[in-house]
């Protein structure tokens, strides 16, 4: 029988066996002779498939490298660990089971079953050098490398997130429901079906934070990075993939620019951690683990809140242990700001903190720095004007409504709050829930929008706004060209700008679409969902968990395209672009 016969005979056998033994689990539930015993085989089938996919393996490359077999044999450990770790968790929820008797022990069992027959099919199909190929040929594209490494990620966070470990009872696992919170980590988004605090243990929560720390700096930048700082090399497709994750023009300053996104969020994060810390000490319950009725309670420590706020606020993730999030910090003036201060310089961009560090170490020598270059002013311009407007808005709007009850000093501090966070943060500290149509409609927008170039927010971002804004006004002043803070806009970057924002707009109006079609509740709260879903921002009128399975996996969608960009999972899926052997003849087109 033919090789490829044999593979495709054992993934069917094993997806027959899987099929067989969720059928018993649908019928007899989870702990019956019948699910040991079939665990029993497929435990002991793993040892000839793994010796299976490695001899195979080496049948394929008659003189293997030493490279390659370094690169195979990582990639066979990588996969063979975690399919044990699946049927190692799968006999601890058995065990559970027929010690408890329960049967909300279904879920995991079957998440452990399934992901370990995902695993043997890959094993199967994409061996290690067929792997290495397929990793070879993505990582030629930097457009999908980006797309891969967030998926992947992701993946690989719902599938922890799914283990007796991360969660604070084994009847909580639900894959959809991981993989959701392991999305919303990965594109820093905060968006949940389930309480932090009240659903994930103390090592469930490390693992969101990891998540939400490798989706705020990308995988590529924290690799390159360490390459870097180990003495190596950035090879030249990496340096391509790094330039366009940080939006850098020129592979002169990348190395520069990485190693000082490392150490800029480090120290920010730490800064951050120290003045929360601070700010947390008048709240006993910032101490406690979760406990029900207690609104602060989730951490398990005043340290660990400190330092999952400061990493969740810089990375615009919106992501919180307390049970009640930010809101009983409405009062707090340190709190608040502090997340303000962390949200924002996050939302700047790490090009823009680059330039503001280089210049004022410019200062300190004495010297006089040069002028500051377009981008950094338009950002910072845009920054103050979307946080001055939406301040003013949010009070003027919600001063007797959702924010009734604070002192005024206290509705300037929400205000200015939710201005800062709704552009991509996703914390809120006044329930939008309680708020007007017009105040959430200004929300969308706001969202929308989202942060700058490079940072690690979402939305069409600042620039993208102020290009657009100097295009319509060089068309209504009749100029030649787009002017933009005494310098002229290239073609190109109009046709950027346009291209985003139809995408986004376009993205946006198919998510919100697919909820009303698939979600009974408000229009405007699930127009909300999906515009906060887009632009990675995390806020909600309350309705998530109460989203379908088929809602959640959209929106799970939502949020993977706003983080990676409408334009980069075009590049991603694209073919490569041939220029035309000829020109067509102009012709003009009537418009408005």
């Amino acid at each position: 029988m033919r090789t490829v016969h044999v593979i495709y005979v054992a993934i069917l056998g094993s997806a027959i066996l899987v099929a067989t033994d969720v059928a018993l689990d649908l019928t007899a539930g989870v702990g019956g002779w019948a699910t040991i015993a079939l665990s029993a085989v497929e435990t002991a089938l793993v040892i000839p498939w793994a010796v299976y996919v490695v001899r195979l393996d080496r049948q394929e490359r008659a003189a293997p490298t030493g490279a390659d077999r370094l690169r195979q044999g990582a990639v066979h450990a990588l996969n063979i660990a975690l399919v044990a770790l699946c049927l190692g968790e799968k006999w601890l929820v058995l065990h559970e089971a027929v010690v408890h008797g329960a049967t909300f022990y279904a879920a995991s069992y079957r998440i452990y079953t399934v992901a370990a027959w995902v695993l043997v099919a890959i094993g199967l199909l994409g061996r290690g050098s067929r792997a290495g190929r397929f990793l070879f040929a993505m990582s030629e594209h930097p457009a999908r490398l980006m797309s891969l490494s967030f998926g992947i990620a992701a993946l690989l966070g719902a599938l922890v997130l799914s283990l007796p470990q991360s969660l604070r009872h084994i009847g909580d696992a639900n894959f959809v429901d991981a993989l959701f919170t392991a999305v919303s980590a990965v594109c820093v988004t905060g968006l949940t079906v389930d309480n932090v605090a009240e659903t994930y243990s103390g090592f469930g929560q490390v693992v969101i934070l990891v998540l939400v720390q490798i989706g705020g700096l990308g995988i590529m930048v924290l690799s390159g990075a360490f390459t870097i700082l180990a003495g190596r090399h950035l090879k030249i497709r990496t340096s391509a993939v790094l330039a366009e994750m940080v939006d850098v023009e020129s592979l002169a300053s990348l190395r520069r620019l990485v190693v000082r996104i490392v150490v800029f969020t480090g120290i920010i994060e730490a800064v951050g951690a120290a003045a929360l810390y601070a700010g947390f000490l008048p709240y006993p319950q910032t101490d406690l683990d979760y406990a029900p009725g207690l609104d602060l309670s989730g951490a398990g420590g005043r340290l660990w809140a400190a330092v999952f706020h400061s990493i969740s606020a810089f990375c615009n993730a919106g992501f919180s242990v307390f049970f009640d999030g930010m809101v009983p910090f409405a009062r707090s003036w340190s709190v608040c700001l502090t997340l303000s201060v962390l949200i924002v310089l996050g939302g700047l961009g790490f090009p823009v903190l680059d330039e503001l560090y280089r210049r004022a170490a410019t200062r300190l020598r004495g010297d006089r720095p040069r002028r500051a270059s377009l981008h950094a002013r338009v950002v910072l311009l845009t920054t103050a004007v979307l946080l001055v407007a939406g301040t003013v808005a949010y009070g003027a709007l919600e001063w007797g409504g959702s924010m009734d009850g604070l002192a005024w000093h206290d509705k300037l501090l929400a205000s200015l709050f939710q201005s800062v966070t709704t552009r991509t943060a996703g914390f809120n500290t006044v329930s939008f829930g309680a708020m007007g149509a017009s105040t959430l409609m200004l929300t969308c927008v706001l969202m929308f929008l989202g942060a700058s170039p490079g940072s690690t927010g979402g939305g069409i971002k600042t620039t993208t706004l102020a290009v657009l804004f100097a295009t319509l006004r060089a068309e209504f002043r009749s100029l030649p060209r787009p002017r933009l803070l005494d310098r002229t806009v290239p073609a190109a970057t109009v046709r950027r700008a346009l291209a985003v924002t139809f995408a986004s707009v376009g993205i946006v109006s198919i998510a919100v679409f697919g909820l009303l079609l698939l979600e009974e509740g408000d229009a405007m709260d699930l127009i909300f969902e999906g515009v906060s879903a887009f632009g990675t921002v995390g806020l909600s009128t309350g309705i998530t968990p109460s989203l379908s399975e088929a809602g959640r996996l959209l929106v799970t969608a939502t949020m993977f395209v706003g983080r990676i960009g409408p334009l980069t999972l075009a590049l991603a899926v694209a073919a490569t672009a041939r220029r035309p052997p000829y020109e067509l003849p102009e012709e003009r087109v009537s418009i408005g």
